[in-house]
């Protein structure tokens, strides 16, 4: 018998991907859930002998996959954040506790994952893991949650854990709604305005798996990364200020919104979008009981969103 609470997850960045390095550096995964699973698919014959019996089936192909869900805090998943931006952390050059990061680079990162089942003494070894997909979810109340889109292309049951002297979580702390700060679009400030209710980003390569004939290999060989697409869905207070964001849906001119997440320690994300487009924005409606509420879409284009990490610790 199982239970979550005994559930232990690792991992260790890969230098070829695929392949755990000689001197791994493991480190501890904080987290909900992860989801991580090999999904195999099969097909059954068709053949017709002297009976009406299935003739049975052969395995066609795996996917690994898996849904990282976890409670945001500021640094703890910063290698994770890069490897879906395809780039890495940049020092600033006069203040050194901050660091920026860029997404749509072209630095494949990928990472071994070790789940351990500890209570029944089961251990899942994923290889080749890419992390192709971030979204983050604020509301008016509440954590802060992030979700890491995970696919790999190697699995394994093993006897025996690779992970040996595993470093541990960090202790810094969770965030929640009150640690966003002021948050701005198209250069107003929208507190007591516009009045933001929620903010779910969606930032994703569009990770598409290759297989090769005769590699002997039931899962992908790889991953390509396609055109990055970058999505906030947004709910704002209908006001006079978001009101003004409807038209540019039909205009196509962009707007930018800026926010930032700070713990009491005073590490902190900030937040750059310069250049988002109205991709959908209903009109809204509402009942007598109601408060009016405004749903916009956007999408970012041309340039890169930034993220600025300033770290305290």
């Amino acid at each position: 018998m199982s239970k979550g609470s005994a559930i232990k997850l690792y991992y260790a960045a890969e230098e070829t991907p695929g392949v755990l390095p000689t001197t791994p550096v493991w480190k501890t995964v904080r987290r909900v859930t992860d989801g991580l699973t090999e999904n195999i698919t099969t097909s059954t014959s068709n053949s017709v002998l002297d009976s009406r019996f299935r003739q049975g089936s052969t395995a066609d192909e795996s996917e690994i996959t898996g849904s990282l869900e976890v409670e945001l805090s500021i640094g703890t998943f910063d290698d994770f954040i890069g490897a879906v931006a395809m780039n890495a952390w940049v020092v600033d050059g006069t203040d050194t506790k901050k660091h920026t990061l860029q997404f749509g680079g072209d630095t494949t990162k990928t990472f071994t994952f070790v789940k351990v089942f500890s209570d029944i003494n089961q251990i899942h070894v994923y290889k080749g893991i890419r992390i192709g997909e971030l979204g983050l979810s604020i509301a008016t109340t509440g954590k802060i949650t992030a979700t890491f889109g995970l696919v790999g292309t190697d699995f394994e049951k093993a006897v025996s854990s690779p992970v040996t002297d595993p470093l541990p979580v960090d202790d810094a702390v969770l965030v929640s709604a009150l640690n966003v700060n002021t948050m701005t679009v198209n250069g107003q400030n929208t507190v007591g305005t516009a009045c933001v209710q929620s903010v779910e980003l969606t930032i994703t390569n569009n990770l598409s798996p290759y297989r090769c004939i005769g590699s002997g290999k039931l899962s992908a060989q790889g991953y390509n990364d396609k055109m990055v697409d970058i999505t906030l869905a947004t709910q704002f207070m209908f006001t006079s200020q978001s009101a003004t964001y409807i038209p540019f849906v039909k205009s196509r001119a962009t707007m930018p919104l800026e926010f930032a997440i700070e713990d009491p320690a005073g590490n902190k994300y900030a937040f750059n979008f310069p250049q988002l487009e109205v991709s959908e924005s209903s009109h809204p409606d509402g009942g007598g009981d109601d408060d009016i509420m405004l749903d916009v879409s956007f999408a970012h284009i041309k340039t890169s969103p930034v993220i600025t990490r300033t770290l305290n610790a």
